[in-house]
């Protein structure tokens, strides 16, 4: 059987604070907007578009997102692309999602603002 890849590294700021739910079952699962810029000529004038990416957090990754993360932090992704689609009103809509597997922050706004205590230390790198 051939080997398949699905990896995404992503690199910008949360355009929201992570929004904590339950699954049916109880399992926490975060959300967040990612917004990635990128640059490009256009008319000889440089041109900038801002991509945004729906981050799925689950387990650790999740309490960690909902402790450290809040909308502008710069973060560094490390996932896997999900498509799905649900319905409403009878149209089916497409979705696309990062699920995190790593994640870093890169700011040290939030970090410098953390006080962990000695049983609790501020992860870099999940």
């Amino acid at each position: 059987m051939a080997r398949s890849i699905n990896r995404i590294i992503l690199v910008g700021n949360a355009g929201s604070d992570p929004d904590v739910r339950q699954t049916s079952s109880g399992t926490p699962v975060a959300h967040l907007s990612l917004a990635t810029d990128r640059f490009f000529r256009q008319n000889g004038e440089e041109q900038r578009k801002t991509d945004w990416h729906r981050l799925t957090f689950w387990g650790k990754a999740c309490d960690i997102a909902e402790r450290f993360v809040q909308r502008g932090s710069r973060l560094y992704v490390e996932g896997r692309v999900e498509y799905g689609s649900y319905e409403r009103d009878g149209v089916t809509i497409p979705t696309t999602d990062i699920i995190v597997q790593e994640f870093v922050m890169l700011d040290g706004a939030n970090a410098d603002s953390l006080t962990p205590t000695e049983e609790e230390e501020v992860p870099a790198l999940l």
